[in-house]
């Protein structure tokens, strides 16, 4: 990806495109402007404007249509009919939330009718990922709201193992983000995270050649070469130990108790990943990358500000 296309893509990104929509940067790495306060902020600028809620306002029309979808909420006194949409947004709600999760009597809900069958509302039966996300894109829009510090997104494969257990999983794991501080991992199964609470500590197999290659290159050429990069083969995949502890630091197991489907993720520091066996440290080959990509998109939002008031000024 040459620098004129890959300043071209980013400014298109951040007004003509879906809000669900990623940048591709390479093969396994790609950048939503909800992952970044200071992208956060140009959206929310931009959607200021009534003639660019285009993309918002078919956003909003995706959720409304969530009130159309009745749920009944049941505890031990009474039964309420409400709706998907209200679910969410109750969830959204960081003191309602912390509050079911806290109670003594779990609240059930239904989709079927008021006779049920009804599911425990801390299962999460009920909650969709992609959906969520849309309703927090709407919030970081339109209401103060959290905003995260800079990362890339990644589908970048691990293979895994658990020090008490003599299979490794090629298919269960992979790197989910990026930052500057560390990595987020999503593993593919729940009855996982019992497994790791039971292990000393898990073995991590991570494909760090490729991106050791690309550490000292431009933003430009980085990208190029990770799209011209041959897939990993096993042998050259690097072991770090991550201890099993990792569940109980950085919200990681409620988290992973609350999280839908089969999956849950981990965040782990850099220096929370110790090589094993090697010299080579995640920190001085991930980190680079994203910092440098950073520092490219901020370079460009500041271009595009000066354009912006410019045109005000002219």
């Amino acid at each position: 990806m040459s620098l004129q296309i890959l300043n071209q893509s980013f400014r298109e990104y951040l007004s003509g495109r879906q809000l669900t929509e990623h940048l591709k940067l390479s093969k396994e790495l790609t950048f939503h402007w909800a992952n970044w306060d200071q992208t956060c902020l140009a959206q929310r600028k931009y959607y200021k404007n009534f003639n660019n809620n285009y993309h918002l306002i078919k956003l909003n029309q995706t959720l409304q249509e969530l009130r159309s979808k009745p749920v009944w909420l049941c505890n031990k006194v009474k039964t309420v009919k409400s709706d998907l949409y209200s679910l969410y947004e109750s969830y959204l709600d960081s003191r309602l939330r912390l509050t079911w999760f806290e109670r003594k009597d779990e609240i059930l809900f239904s989709f079927d009718s008021e006779q049920g069958p009804y599911y425990t509302l801390t299962s999460m039966k009920w909650l969709n990922n992609d959906i969520y996300s849309q309703f927090v894109m709407r919030k970081i829009l339109l209401e103060q709201y959290t905003l995260r510090s800079f990362r890339l997104s990644a589908t970048i494969p691990v293979v895994f193992k658990l020090n008490n257990d003599v299979n490794e999983y090629a298919d269960k794991v992979q790197i989910h983000q990026l930052s500057e501080a560390g990595l987020i991992f999503k593993i593919s199964d729940k009855n996982f995270i019992n497994k790791i609470k039971n292990s000393a500590n898990m073995e991590l197999k991570i494909p760090i050649k490729n991106y050791s290659k690309v550490g000292k290159l431009k933003i430009e050429e980085s990208f190029k070469k990770l799209n011209e990069s041959e897939a990993v083969l096993d042998s050259e995949l690097s072991p770090f130990k991550l201890d099993s502890r990792i569940l109980n630091f950085y919200g990681n197991m409620n988290n992973a108790i609350r999280s839908t489907d089969e999956e849950f993720f981990i965040y782990a520091r850099y220096e929370d990943l110790v090589p094993n066996g090697h010299n080579s440290l995640c920190r001085l080959i991930y980190a680079p990358l994203v910092e440098k990509t950073k520092i490219y998109f901020s370079k460009n939002l500041e271009s595009i500000e000066k354009e912006n008031l410019m045109k005000k000024s002219a």
